[in-house]
């Protein structure tokens, strides 16, 4: 699936991915958020990026975090958070356009009615979906 999206190269994330990268990579998109990230900034060339994005792992904050030791020479590490400024930007209409065109795929992992909210959000706090969420009136 995320071949198909887009994706050069899946890595299976189980907490230690460094040791299974045979070549370092020019940027790493963290999902998971503090409890991997540490390993996501061994995975980058100097002079490429780690932009934490997701908040997944239930943990906010490192323990006895150094900079020097965590983050390697010449490696840069960003976040991105998204606020409501950023959804409001977000292009919906070009989006759903090229939705419709079939430019842009979204695999639907499963679909809900309203009245089953509480076990889609269930499925995607447990990340269960494999794949979005679509909710119905």
């Amino acid at each position: 699936m995320l071949k198909a999206g887009g994706a050069d190269e899946v890595i299976l994330d189980d907490g230690a991915i460094a040791r299974k990268v045979t070549a370092k990579y020019d940027k790493v998109l963290e999902l998971v958020g503090t409890t991997t990230l540490e390993d996501s900034l061994q995975c980058v060339s100097e002079g490429g990026s780690v932009c934490m994005t997701g908040m997944v792992g239930n943990k906010w904050s490192l323990e006895n975090f150094s900079p020097m030791e965590s983050i390697p020479t010449a490696v840069n590490l960003t976040t991105y958070a998204g606020g409501p400024e950023d959804f409001i930007a977000t292009p919906l209409e070009e989006l759903a356009e090229k939705i419709k065109a079939g430019k842009l795929k979204v695999h639907i992992g499963r679909v809900f009615r309203l009245d089953d909210i509480i076990e889609a959000h269930r499925v995607m706090e447990e990340n269960k979906a494999a794949g979005k969420i679509v909710i119905l009136p």
